[in-house]
């Protein structure tokens, strides 16, 4: 979900292959939320891990992918394009918060339930993050001169200021909008201002062109220090809603070494495992799509008399998901949810 909502040259192999593994693994995820077991040690590893990763990486490609789509062009083309996006995955948002309380929260039909969610008063279970991705771009849009200068010195300034956003006094934080923009305790959100440094790290990635460097897998493990350390003492994360400054950076090591493998899988392709590489790519591309589908699908189960709790249940079902999705788009091609 990025930029273009069409196949062209321009797209980068390599991030829809980065997406591909993003979106498998947050529907990994939400099927172990839902009917999995999360005290299970391996299931309540892969959501903590998961958890800390996915939502920061995806901000990444947005970044990257911004940089060859927007930022290399002038303002009002970019700005056109971008409030398409914007739209498309607010829609997205739409469809998966109103089927989140229909079906997950069992409410009756009525219209302020409904206006709720049109008007970003309320941001319902595991759709949250589709709401961010579109305000994200709306960031995007807004500070475009400063993207489109992006350097180093203005990727630490806004590290400082993402980073000095995590010690807001959240509890004062009551409006919703306000909340989605820097977060509060009152309302579950991905504060856009906070994970904005993932979206200037794609745009300074793409801009100089950064693959595999030592020096930046030092920095990603020093920033992720004191996350590793809380996990490794008490065996918990640290505060996710809303978001501390010792979980945004924890997940910058894992976004990297996402991001290498990805850029080694496109390198290798054409040796090793094709068809694989070819299945992330692929999704990658199609990652509004699946996002959207595997949690109306979750959501349908999860409110039916199917619904139980196994970890083998958990890992069929996001089985499942996938093939089932896949089938979708490949009978349906009319469906161009690019992303």
């Amino acid at each position: 979900m990025d930029a273009e909502g069409k196949v062209s040259t321009g797209r980068k192999r390599e991030i829809d292959i980065l997406k591909g593994i993003l979106t498998i693994t947050m529907i990994l995820c939400h099927s172990i939320q839902f009917f999995g077991v999360e005290k299970d040690p391996v299931q309540g590893l892969l959501v903590n891990v998961i958890n800390l990763t996915t939502f920061s990486g995806f901000v990444f490609c947005f970044g990257y992918v911004g940089e060859m789509a927007y930022f290399q062009k002038s303002w009002p083309t970019a700005a056109k394009k971008m409030g398409k996006n914007v739209l498309r995955i607010l829609i997205a948002f739409y469809l998966s918060g109103i089927a989140y309380v229909a079906l997950v929260e069992g409410k009756i039909f009525r219209m302020d339930f409904i206006r709720e969610v049109l008007f970003l008063q309320k941001y319902p279970g595991w759709s949250e993050f589709l709401v961010s991705f579109s305000a994200m771009l709306l960031i995007g849009i807004v500070c475009f001169p400063v993207f489109k200068r992006m350097n180093g010195k203005i990727l630490i300034l806004c590290a400082l200021i993402s980073g000095g956003f995590c010690f807001l006094p959240y509890e004062r934080i009551t409006n919703s909008w306000l909340a989605l923009l820097v977060g509060s305790r009152h309302f579950v959100t991905f504060p856009v201002l906070q994970y904005s440094i993932f979206f200037a790290a794609g745009v300074w990635f793409c801009k100089n062109k950064i693959r595999w460097k030592w020096q930046l897998l030092v920095l990603c493990i020093c920033l992720g220090i004191p996350c590793f350390y809380s996990y490794a003492q008490t065996g918990y994360l640290p505060e996710r809603f809303p978001v501390s400054l010792w979980y945004l950076f924890g997940g910058c090591l894992f976004v990297y070494l996402y991001y290498v493998l990805a850029c080694f899988l496109e390198k290798v392709r054409g040796r090793i495992g094709k068809k694989v590489i070819g299945c992330f790519e692929r999704i990658g591309a199609q990652s509004l799509f699946y996002l959207l589908f595997s949690n109306l699908m979750i959501f349908a189960l999860d409110c039916s008399s199917f619904s139980f709790r196994s970890v083998g249940y958990g890992y069929t079902y996001f089985i499942v998901i996938l093939l089932v999705t896949g089938y979708f788009i490949h009978i349906l091609p009319v469906v161009h949810f690019k992303s």
